[in-house]
């Protein structure tokens, strides 16, 4: 199907004139089991969007940078298609996002306008050198705090003569930020152009229809699932907090709504997992499930398997805020081959790369690379630096020279897109997959060269005692000696016996013999958005105070 369109909204009034009396979104009334659910039809959140774009336009807010401080819901997406409608461009702040970090994800971004609820409506009149861009405030609630509300906007929008105006595919449609698991969020562009073919490259890889039921935990997609005409569920859960999620209430939803496709990020799959096993219970109608933002273990992929059925497909699309989707794999290659070869050190391997992306492994540096004839590219079999560019890619930062400067780098041909530094490391195998290896700054650099992370983690986490584990290197970079941290399966004690039982996975693999000892830690630190990532500057700082 072609979806010809210049403005992401138009994809989503695409899909609302396909099918106007169809469900798009069903948002929970709370976060217990016992939830309601608030429904919009596509013709009701397209005519909400247009009546709010209307408004937006009387208001002044075309060309500005709005920062969208809704809660999460219906409201949310009718104003987000709305501010897209009438030429403005939302700032999506993570909700999970430490408050100190986002007030300064604010300052250094310097948005025009912001649509929020009361407290930040609040906050920015208190919080002044913080918001002292903002010169457009509209509330979403009952009352304006120094200025209209959503609903004087969506009152005004009713006036059919207020004209749209026009949008390039080259005009900012969104700015949202990096999570920040890695360094400080850093505000990512992303055109129109950008998010169409983001739209037409996921529906691709996952096979998504007009008309699928998806239920959705990872907010990012429900923009993109909309676009391609997909009726999206949102589980009773605090978004904000994936790791506090009650799974019975996720299974519920599963049960009530029959999706084809379940999203979740991977601490959410592992809560349900076990819950799902201990009760006995197997969905029906579930035919692929997907999870992103860190490698999941195979065994995770037998469990899920075990709860919704041998040919459901857990995919794992690997790419990043800055450029997705890049590669993809699931559960059948995993299971066949991929998972064993992780679990004898070779990392993970993410799949073939996606229709519409360039990828390259380049000779890791820490350096800018100032354009692309400066890059050392390294032939099939080599782990180097993943560089990827095409139409899913984010062309810029946000006001962020530096950042520009390390994760760009420009084309040498004209009319060509530059590369994005993905900050990963990974290799190309002689089928074309290819294969995770962790981030470039998590590498270890040790007296006999350098050791990728997530290979060696591989191998102890095929031990049926370890959750997780993460290697971090202790001393100065060429002579870093690793450490192996591990967190045990919920209920387990730690002995000296299973240390030895942990060490011993690595006998008759490429890195037998690398390391020498085992911590074991009671939670890893892990990232705001995801609960998943592991935030391994906290995990080395812990190393590094323990004794010896």
């Amino acid at each position: 199907m072609t979806l010809p369109a210049h403005n992401v909204a138009d994809l989503f009034r695409h899909a609302a004139q396909a099918t106007p009396d169809a469900i798009a979104l069903r948002f929970p009334r709370g976060t217990g089991a016992e939830a309601g659910w608030d429904e919009l039809t596509f013709a009701e959140l397209d005519a909400e969007s247009d009546r709010l774009a209307r408004g937006f336009v009387r208001e002044g807010l075309t060309g500005m940078r709005v920062l969208l401080a809704v809660r999460p819901g219906p409201g949310f997406y009718a104003t987000s298609f709305g501010l897209l409608r009438a030429g403005a461009t939302p700032v999506f702040l993570d909700p999970g996002m430490d408050r100190r970090m986002m007030l300064q994800c604010v300052e250094r971004l310097g948005p025009d306008a912001l649509i929020g609820i009361p407290p930040a409506v609040i906050a920015r009149s208190v919080l002044r050198k913080t918001f002292r861009s903002v010169r457009k405030t509209i509330t979403a609630g009952r009352f304006g705090l120094g200025g209209p509300t959503l609903v004087q906007c969506r009152r005004l929008g009713f006036d059919p003569t207020t004209p749209l105006p026009s949008v390039s595919e080259d005009d900012d449609a969104v700015l949202v930020f990096t999570s920040g698991s890695t360094g400080r969020p850093k505000a990512v562009a992303l055109p129109h152009r950008t998010m169409i073919a983001r739209v037409r490259q996921i529906r691709e890889l996952v096979g998504l229809r007009p008309g699928d039921t998806v239920v959705e935990t990872l907010l990012v997609y429900t923009v993109l699932e909309l676009c391609m005409g997909c009726s999206v569920v949102v589980p009773p859960m605090d978004v904000a907090k994936p790791a506090a999620v009650d799974p019975a209430a996720v299974l519920g939803t599963i049960e009530r709504f029959e999706p084809r496709l379940v999203s979740a990020s991977p601490i959410v799959w592992q809560r349900l997992a076990r819950h799902a096993l201990d009760i006995g219970a197997h969905p029906h109608g579930v035919e692929m499930l997907l999870t992103t933002a860190a490698p999941i273990p195979v065994d995770l992929h037998r469990r899920l398997r075990s709860v919704f059925g041998d040919h459901v497909e857990l995919l794992t699309p690997y790419g990043a805020t800055e450029a997705m989707p890049v590669a993809m794999i699931g559960t059948g290659a995993i299971l066949a081959e991929t998972g064993m070869r992780t679990a004898e050190g070779e990392g993970v391997c993410v799949g073939t790369v996606a229709k519409g992306m360039e990828l390259a492994i380049l000779e890791v540096s820490d350096d800018p690379v100032v354009d692309e004839d400066a890059m050392v590219r390294l032939p099939t079999g080599r782990t180097g630096e993943i560089v990827v560019r095409g139409g899913g890619v984010s062309p810029t930062y946000v006001q962020d020279a530096d950042a520009n400067a390390r994760s760009k780098i420009p084309a040498t041909t004209p009319g060509r897109d530059a590369w994005h530094r993905m900050g990963d490391l990974g290799r190309l195998d002689g089928s074309g997959r290819l294969w995770f290896s962790g981030r470039v700054g998590h590498r270890l650099r040790t007296a006999d060269g350098m050791v990728p992370a997530v290979d060696v983690e591989g191998v102890f986490n095929a031990h049926e005692a370890v959750f997780r584990s993460g290697l971090v290197g202790v001393g100065a970079p060429g002579q870093e000696v690793p450490v192996l941290c591990v967190e045990l399966e919920a209920g387990l004690e730690a002995t000296d016996a299973l240390k030895d039982d942990i060490l011993g996975m690595a006998d008759g693999t490429r890195w037998e013999g690398l390391v020498q000892r085992v911590l074991f830690h009671p939670g890893f630190p892990v990232d705001t958005r995801h609960n998943s990532k592991i935030r391994r500057e906290d995990l080395k700082e812990w190393v590094a105070s323990r004794p010896g």
